[in-house]
């Protein structure tokens, strides 16, 4: 396997695994007794958003939709775009007014991430691989912190408005989530147009910017929101849980 390809999978994905244990081991056995997911739902639904992200970075690609001088306007429609998707995806019969709904929603966002990081990892890692390139042209200490910043700030952003849409399936009002997870996934994908074109100092304030709207998004809604919103889902199906783990 290309080198490349395999350091890219590694950096688009070691963030979704991240976050996906250190948020799901709250909610699963062994620390509570009756796991509030399946599994297989959940690596179901991982594995759907990965070929969204996949999808969603090939049309990126192909369009050049971050080179164009319109890119804020259309990275602004691409955020739409990938939120419908969620909502496509997750609008099924069997997701409705369940609180699982959240988790796969978590789950549906982490794919998507790791989907896309994974492919602007590889056409990065390409450039530093081409030899045709000169070394003084392409900062390797450069292209890394792009990497890995676009990696942890995609898995953060994504799997944040990916349990947002997750919560508005389990309530029954989808669109209203899909316009609050539209505020901070437009204001992302806004950094990142301006990102691609950036140098110099701005290049490493926009990714710092990127990796802190999706870090404030994501204690928001993962470790804040999460425990209330699963509580007034199971009341409003008539159940209760008594191992609900605190918000932080």
């Amino acid at each position: 396997m290309d080198w490349t390809f395999g350091l890219a999978l590694l950096v688009g994905f070691a963030p979704v695994f991240l976050m996906m244990d250190w948020v799901l081991k709250n909610y699963t056995y062994p620390r509570v007794e009756n796991p509030f997911f399946r599994d297989t739902t959940f690596f179901g639904m991982l594995t759907v958003g990965i070929v969204a992200g996949a999808a969603m970075f090939i049309f990126l690609r192909v369009f050049q939709i971050l080179e164009q001088p319109l890119a804020i306007i259309y990275m602004i429609l691409m955020a739409m775009v990938e939120l419908m998707a969620m909502v496509v995806i997750m609008n099924l019969k069997r997701f409705r007014g369940n609180s699982d709904s959240i988790f796969y929603g978590y789950g549906l966002g982490l794919g998507m991430a790791g989907g896309m990081a994974t492919g602007f990892a590889y056409i990065l890692c390409m450039v530093i691989a081409d030899p045709e390139i000169e070394a003084n042209v392409v900062d390797p200490f450069t292209i890394a912190v792009y990497v890995i910043g676009l990696s942890v700030s995609m898995t953060l952003i994504f799997g944040s408005c990916g349990t947002n849409i997750g919560e508005g399936i389990a309530r029954h009002i989808p669109m209203q989530f899909v316009l609050q997870a539209a505020i901070p996934l437009v204001a992302y994908n806004m950094l990142l147009a301006v990102l691609w074109t950036s140098e110099g100092v701005m290049f490493y304030v926009l990714i710092i910017a990127m990796v802190a709207v999706g870090a404030f998004y994501f204690h928001k809604c993962l470790f804040r929101n999460l425990p209330r919103i699963i509580r007034e889902v199971l009341k409003m199906n008539g159940q209760k849980r008594d191992d609900i783990p605190k918000a932080r």
